[in-house]
Parts: structure tokens; C-alpha cells; sequence
């Protein structure tokens, strides 16, 4: 079971971060991960202050950070995007994500926690949407792969 922490969802945590939580929570033969909640970077690379939704410590393999989103449609057009029905529908998550990816890596760095070799991926969470909620007008393009965007498996 991946160790939590903390141990329950922050206090104020929406649903979708609710959803994430239990699904992190549920994982199985993966002792050695540690899943972070809810982690504020107050020494942001790119920003005043920040935040990681979620970070995976997977020992040996690498570090995950995730963003967890819950729109009811999402559209990428050559580096803009479209979340319906959030609070702030143009922000870009995957800026978001790279901001905390820059932020973990060079204080791991700073403490000699990591080689500089280890890779750190990003993970957008979307919650909320199927396949065919989520529409990439410009895929191949140079800025995600669209494996990085998960979405909910709904049922055929």
C-alpha cells in the first residue's frame, strides 16, 4: 500500500482531489511509494508561491508530479487551453506542473537528494471527463504528450 501524506485529504480538498487521494490510497505492492498531498512550495522556481496537487516518490523509478483538474470539457490548441467550467478556464496546468517539477528538483538537488539524472513526469488528473471530453486540435505538437493527460475510464 503507498504510504500517505498526510494520511487523509487536506482540509478543504474538492472532490476530484478527493477522488485521487482514493484511488492513490487503494494502490497495491507499491510500499516503498510515498504520495504527497497538497504540498506548498513556498521557494517557487517560477512563481511567489505554489503548490503540487500530488507527488509520487516511486524509489528507483522517479518522481511524479500531478495536477488534478475537474472540468466538464478540456480543449488544447498549439499551448492554449480550455477547461470548462473551473475558475480559471485559460490557466495553463501544464505551467503549473513545471513550476513545481523546477521547485522539487533543484531543492532535491540543493540536499543532494537526487543525482540529476532521476526523471521527474507530470500528470494532469482529469477527473471529471472522458476520451471524447477532452479535445486536442493540434496533437503531435512539441509542447505535452497526451499521455500526459489522464482522464476518467467511462463505461462503453
Amino acid at each position: 500500500m503507498v504510504r500517505m501524506i498526510p494520511a487523509y485529504p487536506r482540509e478543504g480538498a474538492n472532490a476530484s482531489e478527493r477522488k485521487v487521494f482514493s484511488a492513490l490510497e487503494g494502490i497495491q505492492g507499491h510500499d516503498d511509494w510515498v504520495a504527497i498531498h497538497s504540498l506548498g512550495i513556498g521557494r517557487h522556481a517560477s512563481a511567489f508561491r505554489g503548490e503540487a496537487d500530488f507527488i509520487i516518490l516511486a524509489p528507483g523509478q522517479g518522481i511524479l508530479v500531478i495536477e488534478v483538474k475537474s472540468p466538464a470539457y478540456v480543449e488544447y490548441k498549439g499551448g492554449d487551453w480550455y477547461l470548462d467550467r473551473v475558475p480559471s478556464p485559460h490557466k495553463d496546468p501544464l505551467k503549473q506542473l513545471d513550476g513545481a517539477r523546477r521547485s522539487i528538483r533543484h531543492h532535491l538537488r540543493e540536499r543532494d537528494l537526487l543525482a540529476g539524472s532521476e526523471p521527474i513526469a507530470r500528470l494532469i488528473w482529469f477527473t471529471s471527463i472522458g476520451r471524447h471530453q477532452f479535445e486536442n486540435k493540434t496533437p503531435g505538437d512539441l509542447q505535452f504528450f497526451e499521455w500526459e493527460a489522464g482522464v476518467e475510464r467511462r463505461p462503453q
